[in-house]
């Protein structure tokens, strides 16, 4: 896994406005969220006796750290929206998207998002882990070594590359989404593998949160 805190690689100069390129970054990235929350998630075996150590999600504010910080330097919270509830079977939850300022660039534009879903008793830890299979169905992933009890991480394609990695741990599923620009215009984004390695940090930061 690459450096937990390293970013993006910068250029020395900033431009001074980022214009529309950065309301498409925000408009695809929400999207992105919204699409992987609102995913079909159910219970494959019932019966499970195997208890979940956490009663409830984490809250966006929980959540909130300096690896956060070093990827999306001055973020504002931007998306803090329930999930799920008592009728629902995978559980309930928050969906969070943290974001760089608008307006002139004091950075450049990033964003990361979390779905955090915990899953109730009975089953809990059989439901998050059907959570992470049903999220992860019809993509090309690859498993992360040593991040809660099982990790998948993939990258979605499109004007801007976000990384993204999937994580249970216990009963609690855990989806963290990263993409940045490659410069201050957002003219494109940056490298895949730096993008999906970020990904990766936070993920790791957002586990030892909880």
């Amino acid at each position: 896994m690459s450096d937990p805190h390293a970013g993006p690689v910068v250029p020395d100069t900033q431009p001074q406005s980022r214009g529309c390129a950065v309301a498409g970054v925000v408009a695809g990235s929400l999207a992105v969220l919204v699409a992987v929350a609102l995913t079909g998630w159910y219970v494959l075996n019932r019966d499970s006796a195997e208890a979940g150590d956490f009663e409830a999600a984490p809250e966006c504010a929980d959540l909130d750290n300096r690896v956060l910080e070093d990827l999306v330097p001055s973020h504002t919270l931007e998306t803090e929206e329930p999930l799920g509830g008592a009728d629902d079977a995978f559980g309930s939850g928050w969906q969070c998207r943290w974001a760089t300022p608008e307006g002139p660039a004091v950075a450049v534009p990033a964003f990361a998002s979390a779905v955090a879903v915990a899953a109730p008793e009975p089953s809990g830890p059989e439901t998050a882990a059907s959570t992470l299979r049903e999220t992860s169905s019809g993509r090309e992933t690859r498993e992360v070594p040593d991040l809660g009890d099982e990790a998948l991480a993939w990258t979605d394609d499109g004007p801007f590359t976000i990384g993204c990695v999937g994580t249970r741990v216990s009963n609690l599923y855990l989806e963290t989404c990263y993409s940045a620009a490659a410069d201050y215009e957002a003219l494109r984004s940056a490298d895949e593998q730096e993008i999906q390695g970020s990904a990766e940090d936070l993920a790791e930061a957002f586990v030892d949160a909880l």
